[in-house]
């Protein structure tokens, strides 16, 4: 167990938790996308990652709810909808694995992840000017990247890889921050569900959860702000570098 937690033990580790959900969300409120990528390796550090996923499940979940107002002249229930319920049943499925594997395989799976995702955030093209036509073909492979994506998230807390990867190739950035929007927000909604109903989320992980609102509120402020002076293209590739060590330590070669 990280020493920085001592059973639930609180104070000691709030102004940890809430330093890690102030950068967490200042990279959601200016590149639109990551915060578990970063809750979940660095709250490791301190926290059992069959605490620390838990309460970022909690914590994604409040974050989550005000996101869909700010989208919702860009939702579209079919669509939304056909990448949504695969993964919230991806989750419910991958939270199978969370329960059985070890610790140093969990933090393997995780390091595998980011580092992925560090690679694609340096290498990814430019977002599409036009959506894809809708059709039978399009929601067969939302729902794939969903369920796959939510898998994921279910075993590891973070990386729904397939369906990060595949939103911003396919719709234009409105679009698709309303989809990710849609999704988190009925996945995470099944991700606490499925953590309170396991045993993995109680007392504690909402505790912590809430211990670090301070942080995330002043991480998206901030975000928002200062996402009006800088490129998120230029930031997210910023993001991608930043999230190589947090991958490399979960691998355990640094």
């Amino acid at each position: 167990m990280p020493p920085a937690y001592a059973g639930g033990n609180l104070p000691p580790v709030a102004a940890l938790l809430n330093l890690v959900a102030l950068l967490a969300f200042f990279v959601k409120g200016v590149a639109g996308f990551g915060p578990a990528l970063f809750l979940v390796p660095l709250w490791s550090l301190f926290l059992p990652l069959k605490t620390g996923i838990p309460a970022t499940a909690f914590l994604l979940f409040l974050a989550n709810l005000p996101m869909l107002a700010l989208v919702r002249r860009h939702l579209d229930a079919r669509r939304d909808l056909a990448a949504a319920l695969p993964y919230a049943l991806g989750i419910v499925l991958g939270t199978r694995l969370l329960l059985v594997l070890p610790e140093a395989a969990l933090r393997r799976v995780l390091g595998g992840v980011l580092l992925a995702f560090a690679g694609w955030i340096l290498l990814r093209p430019a977002a599409p000017e036009r959506p894809p036509a809708p059709g039978g073909g399009e929601a067969l492979r939302l729902a794939l990247v969903g369920f796959s994506g939510g898998f994921l998230v279910g075993m590891v807390g973070a990386g729904a890889l397939p369906f990060l990867i595949y939103t911003p190739l396919r719709y234009p950035k409105d679009q698709a921050r309303a989809l990710f929007t849609a999704v988190f927000a009925l996945g995470t909604l099944v991700w606490t569900a499925t953590y309170a109903a396991v045993g993995l989320l109680g007392r504690a992980e909402v505790g912590l959860a809430l211990s670090a609102l301070p942080g995330t509120l002043a991480g998206l402020v901030l975000g928002q702000r200062v996402a009006e002076r800088l490129s998120p293209e230029g930031f997210a590739r910023l993001v991608g570098l930043l999230l190589v060590y947090p991958a490399l330590r979960m691998l355990g070669v640094v």
